[in-house]
Order: C-alpha cells, then structure tokens, then sequence
C-alpha cells in the first residue's frame, strides 16, 4: 500500500515538474527578450494594437479538468514558443523534413488534445471554434509543411495564453486578435488566417 501511495505522489510531482518547466520556459525566454515576439525575419505580421473586446471570466482550480485544459494551452504554447519566435520559423522550410518530422511528433499537433480541451472548456464562449481552427491547422502543417499553420497555430495558442487564460505571472503582449475566445475589434489578423485557411 506505501509503495503504491509513493508512485502516485511521484506521479503528481513529474506532472506539476513538467507543466511549471514548460512555463518556466517561457517566462524566461520573454525575460530574455526571446518569447512571443514576430514568428520570422517577415516584420509584415504586426500585432493588433487594440485590446480584446470581451476576456472570458474563468476561475478554475489548477487540478480540474478545465484548470488541465488551460495548463495544456499554455504549454502547447511554449512548445510554439520554443520552435518559431526569434526566426524559428525561418527553420520550416517545406522541404526541411527533419524539422518538421520532429515537431510534428509533438503534442501539440495532437488533433485528440485539442478536442479534449474544446470539451473541458465547454462553457468559455468561442473556445470551442479556437479548437476546431487548431485542429484544420494542425493538419494542414501535417499534409503541406506550410509554415503559416505553424504562424496562425502560434498566434491562438498565444493569445489563448496570455489573454484569455492570464495567471498573476503573465506579461502580455503582442496581442494578435485571431481568436473567438478573445476577439479583436481589429480583423486584420484574423482575416489574414482566415484567407489562409479559405486557399487551404
């Protein structure tokens, strides 16, 4: 029985070890100056310069299931973090396999993820579209090897990050207004990805 209370709570402490690792990186590439700034050299991408129009009110515990979807969003996050912003895009050519092959593998191309979090978030109005828009992107980077996918994938989860989902840590900015959870009054953004979208 104390062995099999000792791997439970050794189980618990890996995941909370990983999800703040995954934040940590984060944090510490935007202190950096590394973290969430243009996906590529292309300075043509700005961020929107108003403020969502609506931020959904959300107060769920770290260990529900809605608090796990949230820490999954953050984490996909900087995943896209770690591989686009700062030129890291510039790395997925669409004939770059190895790149691709290895981000690909990740869980953040899980279409099954993002429909667990659709699910989990039920009532966060416009959540469930965002899901939907990273599953259709998701498996266009997985068919083309289109670096946009990566680009607008980026955007949703950040924006679902840093504005939709903030905790006390969060340093917001660029805000790029793409999301239905937290809409944009500018849709310069959004239209740019829904046209992409649209072609693919």
């Amino acid at each position: 029985m104390r062995v099999k209370e000792n791997l439970i709570g050794a189980a618990i402490a890996f995941v909370l070890i990983c999800g703040a690792g995954a934040i940590g990186a984060n944090f510490v590439l935007k202190a950096m100056g590394d973290g969430d700034k243009v996906e590529a050299a292309d300075q043509s991408n700005t961020a929107a310069t108003n403020k969502p129009l609506h931020v959904p009110q959300v107060d769920f515990e770290a260990n529900s299931t809605e608090g796990r979807a949230i820490t999954t969003i953050k984490e996909f996050h900087a995943a896209f973090d770690l591989k686009v912003t700062g030129g890291g895009l510039d790395n997925f050519a669409s004939d770059n396999d190895d790149s691709w092959n290895e981000f690909l593998t990740s869980d953040a191309f899980n279409t099954d993820k993002y429909e667990e979090i659709g699910k989990a978030l039920t009532s966060v109005q416009g959540l469930q579209l965002d899901m939907n828009t990273l599953i259709e992107l998701a498996n266009i980077a997985r068919e083309k090897h289109d670096p946009e996918a990566l680009r607008f994938m980026h955007r949703i989860l950040h924006d679902l990050d840093l504005y939709a989902f903030p905790n006390k840590e969060t340093v917001q900015r660029d805000y790029w207004g793409v999301t239905n959870t937290v809409p944009s009054e500018d849709g310069t953004n959004r239209t740019e990805m829904e046209k992409f979208l649209a072609a693919n």
